[in-house]
């Protein structure tokens, strides 16, 4: 865990923090889900930022022909890992106090939205999927459903893959208005801004630029970081959040 790396955006009441290397992989799919040593990893890192393993939700994001990418999850304390080893959803989201949320990460953007007035919480997991579905617009949604205003809400970004390191062979919807502009096309692909993208929605959604904030740090290129386009394909680190009981 970096100090320096750690969201200084919210208020007091919510603990919001990300591990890095030196705490170990919280995800290994290579050696199972929940095996001892990655559960060790991520027992570690919440001790260590002062909370509990069996007070967090563990967010596993499944892929597959499927899966749709946009599924919320409103979860209670009868969701955490005391008594469930996971939560499969796209996105969690809570009001309760001393209910953690933790999801592992690589390359995809872990993105923590606050409501301090509401004092409900989210945690998304932005990957390309899951942002071409606009799970962002739903997760809004719901929190607009639950009485906040999005001009209050709070955003944070966790590292994620920049655009100079993100290429895929063929991307369909880069000529789309919504996506042109976050899409370059190189001799060897398209290169596409997942973090610019994802800022853009939240603000079309209604969120106040100023209360957007993002992580400077790139995870194909930062060696504190585990990403999948730069070679570590069974390392993730996590993102927890947690409303302070």
């Amino acid at each position: 865990m970096i100090t320096a790396d750690q969201p200084t955006c919210f208020p007091n009441e919510l603990l919001v923090a990300v591990s890095s290397k030196q705490d170990g992989t919280v995800l290994d799919r290579a050696v199972g889900l929940h095996s001892p040593e990655v559960s060790t990893n991520r027992t570690r890192f919440c001790e260590q930022v002062g909370i509990s393993y069996g007070d967090v939700v563990f967010q596993r994001i499944v892929y597959g022909k499927e899966q749709r990418y946009d599924e919320i999850a409103i979860v209670t304390a009868k969701d955490t890992t005391l008594y469930k080893s996971e939560v499969a959803a796209d996105a969690l989201f809570t009001n309760q106090p001393g209910v953690g949320l933790l999801l592992p990460v690589a390359d995809c953007v872990a993105t923590v939205v606050y409501d301090p007035i509401k004092r409900y919480v989210a945690l998304l997991h932005l990957g390309r999927h899951s942002s071409i579905t606009r799970l962002i617009q739903k997760t809004i949604d719901v929190f607009r459903q639950h009485g906040s205003n999005p001009a209050h809400l709070l955003v944070w970004m966790s590292p994620n893959v920049h655009q100079s390191h993100y290429r895929m062979d063929y991307f369909s919807l880069a000529n789309t208005p919504e996506w042109k502009p976050f899409c370059e096309k190189r001799e060897d692909g398209y290169y596409v801004d997942l973090q610019g993208h994802n800022k853009q929605a939240f603000i079309a959604a209604g969120l106040k630029v100023s209360n957007i904030h993002t992580s400077p740090h790139n995870t194909a290129t930062h060696s504190d970081y585990y990403s999948h386009s730069h070679g570590d394909t069974t390392g993730r680190f996590a993102v927890v959040a947690m409303i302070r009981a």
